[in-house]
């Protein structure tokens, strides 16, 4: 059945509405009080804004359907006096404003989580930062120590400005054994 409607069936009937019963098809026998399937047709409908004045209430609907996006919701108030469509522009305005507010909402707990995110990443950085810099502080203390217990002239800060903690070990590695060298002789 979907392919005959899709198929251009309809194609040669004026109406944009078409209304459907249950018929059995060996007996011809309709079931009318029962179940109806309506359909509209949108693509052929081609009212104007300036004939919704004299306008059906389905056809009303269906200018809505097609148009409602145009306007703003105070100007499809005015457009449109039939309670029905005035509740559905309403209903619909509220959707939007809670679907607005929520995106806003969203869109706010992801800000705060992500600067609850920088500053964990922050103190991590400063926890290995602190930590690095312990042990620099270590390693300069360590050869200054080793300077003084070799009789060697002690660096001052400037003389470690710029060294990374592996160039400051090395250094530590080397008068230590030097320090061993010189108990050994």
């Amino acid at each position: 059945m979907a392919t005959a409607i899709s198929g251009g069936v309809f194609d040669s009937y004026a109406s944009c509405l078409n209304a459907f019963r249950f018929t059995d098809l060996e007996s011809g026998r309709t079931l009318t009080d029962t179940l109806e399937i309506h359909t509209i047709e949108l693509g052929r409908y081609h009212l104007q804004k300036k004939d919704l004045a004299t306008a059906s209430l389905l056809q009303c609907w269906i200018y809505w359907l097609l148009h409602a996006h145009e306007y703003e919701p105070e100007e499809l108030l005015k457009l449109f006096p039939q309670e029905a469509i005035r509740q559905a522009t309403q209903t619909i305005t509220q959707i939007a404003q809670v679907t607005e507010d929520k995106a806003m909402y969203d869109a706010r707990e992801k800000a705060i989580r992500d600067q609850q995110w920088a500053l964990n990443a922050s103190r991590k950085e400063g926890v290995i930062e602190g930590k690095i810099k312990g042990k620099i502080e270590g390693k300069i203390e360590t050869i200054r120590m080793l300077q003084e217990i070799l009789n060697l002239p002690v660096s001052s800060d400037s003389d470690f400005s710029g060294k990374s903690l592996e160039e400051l070990q090395s250094q530590a590695a080397d008068l230590q054994n030097r320090l061993r060298n010189r108990r050994v002789s």
